[in-house]
């Protein structure tokens, strides 16, 4: 027999990290008791052993006090948060969207209705969230405890939101762009073949080409999302040599690594790491137009969470005072085994170094 909980927190698993955070600032700032919140992520208050998962859910949605539904761009891609979501609605429970910050606020007029919400880095509303709690039966808590542990909340918070995985959903209003964009271009081509001379026959051939190559540019897309919803390590390649940067993206592709693109120059390989946020870089240290991969690993260090390999001829060059740190290795001539083990000893340390600041974050 399962034990209602009070309060019902609707959360995407990958938000693993903020709903810790809620429920700490629940429990030690608000008083919420622990045998009052039901979260299914966290340990003391998710699903006991032996419970049917399904069955534990839906009695714990039957008559929770209040439903506080954590609105993140991953929260939508669960089918689960949309079934706990429908059914608050269904059941009209009394419910609390909290809401982040890379969701718009019409996302909760879409699914809840004209109820309010809290946008979760509106610290000026914290003591309305906890009036929410005020018909339950609280554990003392002083002002000066609460001032406390606001302010902890308040500092705590933008680290935990930064680190909140994106959401891998497409617009389907893009997809839809695209394609119908696609078929516009293969009725006009059929047309313009029919209609037209030798020359203009011409023409239409160099249409049916770019044609094909909106449709290959297409093709490209759909997998580039299947390898977005697979979760595969992301890396950028920054190399003049158009050979070389060929070889290193099918070696790394061979091995299971989303090329998210290829760069020549520094401030290329800057935009590119900026707008797709790559794990690992290999990077050149003498690049086109007489750039620097020493410089440009130097940039992106403080502005982007990443890990980078110099695949170079001279390695010589590293040994200068403003040499990035850390950094690992590969000099040319290079065997791919060589290649693709220092590219995973990469990526361990990157993982290892995400995790420790992330429960450092948590502390």
């Amino acid at each position: 027999m399962s034990t209602i909980g009070k309060v019902f927190i609707s959360h995407a698993t990958a938000d693993v990290a903020l709903v810790k955070l809620l429920v700490n600032f629940l429990k030690e700032a608000v008083g919420v008791r622990d045998a009052d919140i039901f979260c299914s992520s966290l340990p003391g208050h998710s699903i006991p052993l032996m419970e049917d998962f399904n069955d534990y859910i839906r009695d714990q949605i039957e008559q929770p006090s209040l439903v506080l539904a954590l609105l993140t761009p991953t929260y939508f891609d669960s089918d689960f948060c949309l079934m706990e979501l429908g059914a608050a609605w269904a059941k009209s429970l009394k419910t609390l969207a909290i809401v982040a910050p890379e969701v718009p606020f019409d996302v909760v007029t879409k699914t809840l209705g004209l109820k309010q919400a809290w946008r979760i880095n509106d610290h000026t509303r914290l003591s309305e969230f906890r009036d929410a709690f005020k018909e339950f039966d609280l554990e003392s808590r002083s002002s000066a405890t609460w001032e406390g542990k606001g302010a902890e909340w308040r500092r705590r918070l933008p680290a935990v939101l930064r680190g909140l995985p994106t959401s891998k959903l497409v617009s389907k209003k893009d997809l839809d762009a695209a394609l119908f964009e696609i078929e516009t271009i293969k009725r006009a081509s059929a047309a313009e073949a029919e209609r037209q001379s030798d020359t203009h026959r011409e023409l239409a051939r160099r249409s049916a080409r770019k044609r094909e190559e909106l449709e290959e540019e297409n093709a490209a897309l759909r997998n580039r999302l299947a390898v977005q919803e697979a979760g595969l390590p992301r890396a950028l390649i920054v190399e003049p040599e158009h050979l070389v940067a060929l070889d290193l993206q099918q070696m790394l592709t061979r091995a299971r690594y989303d090329v998210v693109g290829v760069a020549k120059s520094k401030q290329e390989a800057i935009n590119m790491a900026l707008a797709e946020k790559p794990e690992i870089i290999l990077t050149e240290i003498e690049l086109e137009d007489g750039s620097s991969g020493i410089e440009l690993v130097n940039a992106l260090y403080p502005l982007l969470d990443c890990f980078a390999i110099f695949v170079t001829a001279c390695p010589e060059k590293l040994l200068t005072d403003n040499r990035p740190e850390p950094i690992e290795l590969v000099t040319k001539p290079f065997s791919p085994d060589n290649l693709l083990e220092k590219v995973a000893g990469a990526r361990k340390h990157f993982l290892e170094r995400r995790a420790l600041a992330e429960r450092q974050a948590l502390r």
